[in-house]
């Protein structure tokens, strides 16, 4: 008896950053950044009692499900399909060009060490695997960086490509708060020593 088990995608060559960063890629690439300051203004627009009040993992959390929401959204097209998650997890992705599958992430991209999470940045599947890698400052208050990462084993990225010219920056009209003054008067008829 012969048992044949089938990928679920079909074999691939060796990667080929130049045929990645192609120019006819740019659209899709401005599309990911776009989508990708949408979330994060929505994120910000959250109070700031709220966030304050979460650990950074379901700030995380909250932030990325944006994202994947602005990309089901905004990035579809026929060389960019989305897909909502893989079988028995709750990671969405991305499939570009029939070639690459594009996970997004909060840098740094780490997650809880499983089989799946090794299979994945060992280059294992039958595509190239890229992250989508966001970069916040300290605070939470900008995105710093928007890169594409390839890893070719767990903790090794052997590839970035920086697209973070394609962030959208929303100029906010920061307005001072009126502060009243308190009204201080000097009495004149103040006797000393009463």
């Amino acid at each position: 008896m012969r048992i044949e088990q089938l990928q679920l995608f079909e074999f691939k060559g060796s990667f080929d950053p130049d045929n990645f960063e192609s120019i006819e890629n740019n659209e899709i690439f401005k599309s990911i950044g776009r989508s990708i300051s949408n979330a994060f203004l929505e994120f910000s627009n959250f109070p700031v009692s709220t966030i304050t009040k979460l650990d950074f993992t379901t700030r995380s959390n909250i932030l990325n499900n944006l994202v994947v929401d602005q990309i089901k959204e905004n990035c579809q097209s026929d060389r960019f399909r989305y897909y909502s998650n893989l079988t028995n997890t709750r990671r969405s992705f991305a499939i570009l060009d029939e070639k690459y599958i594009l996970f997004f992430k909060k840098s740094p991209v780490s997650n809880v060490k499983t089989n799946q999470d090794d299979i994945i940045k060992n280059q294992e599947l039958g595509k190239h695997v890229l992250f989508v890698a966001y970069h916040l400052d300290e605070f939470w208050s900008s995105i710093t960086k928007l890169e594409f990462q390839y890893f070719s084993s767990p903790n090794n990225i052997t590839y970035t490509y920086d697209i973070s010219e394609f962030i959208s920056y929303e100029i906010l009209e920061l307005v001072e708060p009126e502060i009243s003054k308190p009204s201080i008067q000097i009495r004149k008829d103040v006797q000393k020593g009463a």
